[in-house]
């Protein structure tokens, strides 16, 4: 799959535990994915903690008891839909460690164009927009300790494509369920 270099951006950051190299991407579980409206598809957590709206069911490119990585293709030239959760090392990490790790990790490689800290409920986050190689990327990071939950929309350099409407009811779409 394309988009799976660029889920490394998630897995790289300061206070993540690392994870094994990623499988084959497969369908992410049936009895996780439920039809939405506007025929977008409700992925729900395992543990119920969340749920987050795809274009169409997710293809899960990991699942461990440390991470999930869930990706959805949005053209064949490698833009797209990703989502991380993983299990958070340094218990201590506050949102400006999250963006300067990110920083430092990939150096002149990225320029952050925008961030700017968020809420989700109680939990505090971020949302950046990078460039990083000719590619656009926009993520949410969501502190929810002991989790770090990531959000992200790709515009690959070789896409003609941009993805506004579908990047913002993505994002919009996430949503805690439970504590």
């Amino acid at each position: 799959m394309k988009f799976l270099p660029y889920l490394a951006l998630a897995l790289s950051l300061l206070g993540c535990q690392s994870a094994p190299p990623p499988t084959a991407a497969t369908p992410a579980p049936t009895a996780a994915v439920a039809q939405a409206d506007q025929g977008w598809f409700t992925y729900f957590a395992p543990d119920g903690k969340y749920s987050l709206q795809f274009p169409k069911a997710p293809e899960t490119v990991a699942a461990t008891p440390i991470i999930l990585m869930l990706a959805h293709p949005l053209d064949k030239k490698g833009s797209n839909l990703s989502f991380v959760s993983s299990k958070i090392e340094n218990k201590q990490l506050t949102l400006k460690e999250l963006v300067d790790s990110t920083k430092t990790k990939f150096g002149k490689d990225i320029k952050v164009v925008k961030s700017e800290e968020a809420s989700w409920g109680e939990y505090k986050g971020v949302k950046l927009e990078m460039e990083m190689k000719g590619n656009r990327v926009w993520v949410h990071m969501i502190l929810a300790k002991p989790y770090l939950y990531q959000l992200l929309a790709l515009q690959a350099k070789a896409s003609t494509e941009d993805y506004p409407r579908e990047r913002e009811q993505y994002f919009s779409s996430f949503q805690f369920t439970k504590k």
